[in-house]
């Protein structure tokens, strides 16, 4: 072995390292948590009884968080979301479209995801979301027909056509905040 080769394998191996150690946030992201509650600010029922997020890696460099939950003033309502995620410039952001209103917080630690959401009400209420991550199945009918909706719109065509692909969107304005970097 040349000594231009080793330099050049070091190089290659330094490179993919950080490669790997960049997408690092996105993988302690992945998985699957269940709601450990839900609060608002003034007391309102604008918060959820029950809920589940599933966050799955698409690439490199995005995520898919989908969620389903159950309202607790309407149960039976349509409780679902999806949000895409994206590595860049040293955080995680999400979308920037339909996204001002909340905040995601992350700690590696514990591995638990809180939401913070602004309501748009004359009250100025804030429903404060904790997930803790879960290795149990998803068993709740209710929470899996919703998960499965959620899939579905981010899959749907004419999302697709509309918002284009998850890579060309906008990643800019809504960093997930990761509490306890030192411990990442």
């Amino acid at each position: 072995m040349t000594r231009y080769t080793c330099t050049f394998a070091a190089v290659a191996a330094l490179g993919f390292c950080s490669a790997v150690a960049a997408q690092a946030p996105l993988r302690q992201l992945e998985g699957e948590y269940t709601l450990a509650s839900s609060t608002t600010a003034p007391v309102s029922t604008w918060n959820y009884t029950k809920g589940r997020i599933a966050i799955k890696t698409l690439d490199d460099e995005h995520v898919l968080i989908l969620m389903a939950c159950e309202w607790n003033r309407a149960p039976k309502a349509a409780c679902d979301n999806h949000w895409y995620a994206q590595w860049h410039d040293g955080g995680v952001y999400l979308q920037d479209m339909n996204t001002d209103a909340m905040r995601l917080y992350f700690d590696p630690a514990s591995r638990t995801l809180t939401m913070i959401s602004r309501g748009a009400d004359a009250r100025g209420s804030v429903r404060r979301d904790v997930f803790s991550a879960t290795d149990t199945p998803n068993d709740d009918p209710a929470l899996m027909r919703r998960l499965k909706r959620a899939q579905s719109n981010a899959d749907n065509k004419e999302n697709l056509r509309v918002f284009g692909h998850h890579s060309k969107r906008a990643y800019a304005n809504n960093r997930i905040e990761f509490q306890n970097p030192a411990l990442q």
